[in-house]
């Protein structure tokens, strides 16, 4: 009876373990999934790494610039007035032509001075024949030393008042200041003018002036000598000029810096009034770093970027200098040498493996 029971168990013993043998070898049996193979465990752990663009940092000249807008003034410019209240009876010089220093170029009537001038000068020849004769008298002693005053007294005050003259009729020639461009005319032959009354501009072209603000931060920075570039809407083509004052103190509503540069113009292509888009160098850097735009990673101090670190991504804040178009100077936060990663930012953070597609 014992062994009957026992040869039971031992039956039912087995179909267990039958059936469990069943269910673990049938779902292997019937599967359509492989094994993966070393090649494809090899795959899937590439497969965990971020592709990314590199650009190995390199030694560059890094020029600080500074673009501004500026306003292009003659070298030097007048209005022409006469500084007496009189008829303008002839223009010599024809509007818009080039004269040198000193050129007459209004003439305004004269002839009330000139007629004064001769009756002033017959009195001054009679003074001149009554001061010989009476010289020769005190020599004899027939007349005595005030007499001789006297006469010698009244001419001089009548040359004084010859010369005079000279000046009034001096004023009624208006001239050339300097070597320019005379202007449109603002009043014809025949007008009355006055001292208030502007006749013409004139304006020397030959060289102008470019005055632009630099702001407060950058005053120290401008030395008269350095160069600068710029542009104006009338031409396509870049000019130089040279720095040569600036205002010795800030501008109080602004807090900019007032700077006078020079430029050639005999060209002629430089028109007084025009604007100027400036670019200015203030500094050269000749060991100096710069990165793609792309690279830097915007934080609440500031930027950062990723740098490649033994295959990995590592996180590096950084201090910025001047902007290029596509290129930003690293001041602090990286060396020559430096592998950073400029694409798949959003994937990364410090330690993730990476894996470079591409460098500069």
């Amino acid at each position: 009876m014992k062994t009957l029971k026992n040869r039971t168990k031992t039956f039912i013993a087995g179909i267990v373990a039958l059936t469990v043998a069943f269910f673990l070898i049938t779902p292997k049996i019937f599967s359509n999934k492989p094994e993966p193979s070393n090649t494809e465990a090899t795959a899937a752990a590439t497969e965990s790494k971020v592709a990314t663009d590199v650009f190995v940092v390199k030694r560059e000249t890094v020029t600080d610039e500074l673009q501004t807008t500026g306003t292009i003034a003659a070298n030097q410019e007048v209005d022409l007035v006469s500084e007496v209240a009189r008829k303008l009876v002839r223009a010599y010089a024809r509007e818009g032509s080039y004269v040198g220093q000193g050129t007459l170029l209004f003439k305004l009537d004269d002839a009330d001075l000139l007629a004064k001038k001769r009756k002033i000068a017959l009195q001054e020849k009679l003074a001149k024949l009554d001061e010989k004769r009476f010289r020769e008298l005190l020599s004899t002693e027939a007349v005595n030393q005030q007499e001789y005053d006297k006469i010698l007294t009244n001419l001089n005050v009548l040359e004084a008042e010859l010369a005079m003259v000279d000046v009034e009729l001096a004023k009624t020639e208006i001239r050339a200041p300097f070597a320019g461009r005379l202007g449109l005319k603002r009043v014809d032959v025949g007008a009355y003018v006055t001292p208030a009354t502007v006749l013409s501009s004139f304006d020397d072209v030959s060289r102008v002036e470019v005055n632009f603000t630099i702001p407060e931060k950058y005053a120290s920075d401008v030395r008269p000598g350095q160069s600068i570039r710029f542009m104006t809407e009338n031409s396509n083509r870049p000019f130089v000029g040279n720095v040569t004052a600036t205002e010795p103190k800030l501008e109080a509503n602004t807090r900019s810096l007032l700077v006078k540069a020079v430029s050639d113009n005999r060209s002629g292509k430089l028109v007084p009034g025009s604007s100027a888009r400036i670019s200015f160098a203030l500094h050269v850097a000749q060991d100096g770093i710069l990165i793609p735009t792309e690279a830097l990673i915007p934080n609440a101090k500031g930027y950062s970027l990723f740098r490649l670190n033994h295959g990995k991504a590592e996180r590096r804040d950084v201090k910025t200098g001047s902007r290029t178009k596509g290129t930003v100077q690293i001041l602090d936060g990286l060396s020559i040498g430096d592998t950073v990663l400029t694409t798949n930012l959003l994937r990364l953070d410090t330690g993730v493996p990476v894996t470079a597609s591409t460098t500069n």
